[in-house]
């Protein structure tokens, strides 16, 4: 028997049994998409975080207190930036500190989260701008009363008019107001967290001045952000150690200084999603598992229905091989048309729940072309028993079977 007669014979035993066929290939169907869908999804959360980080650039170092016992003497304050930036290879050094009250707009009040910014940490991590300007150092040398909102507080909230030189007034938590003038407008990007602050329960984000911020609450840095043009990270080590020592000689202290670089960040986040995805493609593999037991129950029921068709063409002269490759094929062609439709169907819901969570989606081909290629081994592999077992089959018992 030639391949191409042995194929249609198989997908004329499967137009026989339409619904039987459909039904087995659901297992393998939903093995495939869930295969795709879970790289797909993880591929393009991974690419979606290091496009972030390369925004901001894994040679940022960030600089903190060690935990334990704070000797008021030991803490990091404003000045101990104009000493880190003395280390030669720093380039920017900044701080952000926070703090929270509410606001009114027109008749609504709303929660704050205000973040106090120095002048040069608009380059360590740098926002794109919708309108107006980041804060500066003007703001803060002399403590301005000025505002930079995010796009969405600014559409929602005063939807067609400028909010350039609008007036807002915050109430803070710590005590104290401030009269504060729009100044700046970030852009906010399609992201996983658009949208949030329609929700009228979410704080509004404002970046003010620090030095502003700081006429209100605790003067004391909780970190320290530093760039620098290295990558190399046993380079990025060293320069780390320099800060280190440049703080512990200011402070005359010892050991009360650890220095982070943003590029341990990435690795740990990389790490743990794909610990998750591992998690989740382990379950996706047992769902084409259980789809491949599936159809070797199937095809034993289908064996079963066609054993007289054995014994005639066995007496015609069908040889073993021939019976083995017949049921194989029809396993090929169930799990192989199984496996492209799961393969569209994980694509496309891949892409669905990339624009669903707002993050650009990424298709795989290697991981597509082994989907279809696993489907394919994978009726191979389960089509094996039961061809055998037709193969097996006497003839004159065959013909004898009612």
């Amino acid at each position: 028997m030639n391949i191409i007669e042995s194929f249609k014979q198989a997908l004329s035993s499967l137009r026989a049994n339409k619904l039987r066929s459909i039904l087995t290939m659901v297992g393998i169907i939903m093995g495939v998409f869930s295969v795709i869908t879970i790289v797909a999804i993880g591929n393009a959360t991974q690419s979606y975080m290091d496009s972030e980080f390369a925004k901001i650039g894994a040679n940022v170092l960030v600089v903190y207190y060690r935990s334990g016992t704070i000797n008021s003497n030991d803490i990091l304050k404003n000045d101990d930036m104009k000493a880190i930036s003395t280390v030669e290879e720093i380039k920017n050094v900044g701080t952000t500190i926070s703090g929270s009250g509410s606001l009114r707009v027109g008749t609504k009040i709303r929660k704050a989260s205000i973040t106090g910014v120095s002048s040069q940490f608009k380059e360590i991590m740098p926002s794109d701008m919708a309108k107006g300007r980041m804060i500066n150092d003007i703001d803060n040398s002399t403590r301005s009363n000025v505002v930079v909102i995010d796009e969405e507080f600014a559409k929602v909230y005063y939807k067609d008019t400028d909010p350039i030189g609008q007036k807002l007034r915050v109430a803070l938590n710590s005590g104290g107001s401030l009269n504060l003038t729009v100044v700046g407008v970030t852009e906010v990007e399609e992201s996983p967290f658009s949208g949030m602050l329609i929700n009228e329960n979410q704080p509004v984000s404002l970046v003010i001045p620090m030095t502003t911020l700081q006429s209100y609450v605790d003067t004391s840095l909780n970190f320290i952000y530093a760039s620098v043009d290295e990558t190399d990270s046993a380079k990025l080590k060293k320069i780390g150690d320099k800060v280190i020592r440049t703080l512990e000689k200011k402070h005359g202290n010892k050991d009360k200084y650890a220095v982070e670089f943003l590029s341990d960040y990435q690795e740990v986040l990389n790490s743990m999603l794909g610990i998750v995805s591992s998690v989740l493609l382990v379950v996706a593999v047992i769902t084409l598992v259980v789809g491949g037991i599936g159809i070797v129950n199937i095809l034993l029921v289908s064996v079963t229905e066609r054993i007289r068709e054995i014994g005639v063409r066995k007496a015609l002269g069908a040889r073993k091989r021939d019976i083995v490759f017949q049921f194989i094929t029809e396993s090929i062609m169930l799990t192989g048309i199984s496996g492209l439709i799961g393969i569209a169907f994980g694509i496309l819901g891949g892409f669905i729940i990339s624009s669903l969570i707002k993050i650009p989606p990424v298709v795989n081909v290697k991981v597509v072309v082994l989907a279809f290629l696993g489907s394919i081994a994978l009726g191979l592999l389960f089509g094996v028993y039961p061809a055998k077992k037709a193969a097996d089959l006497d003839p004159i018992e065959s013909l004898r079977y009612e």
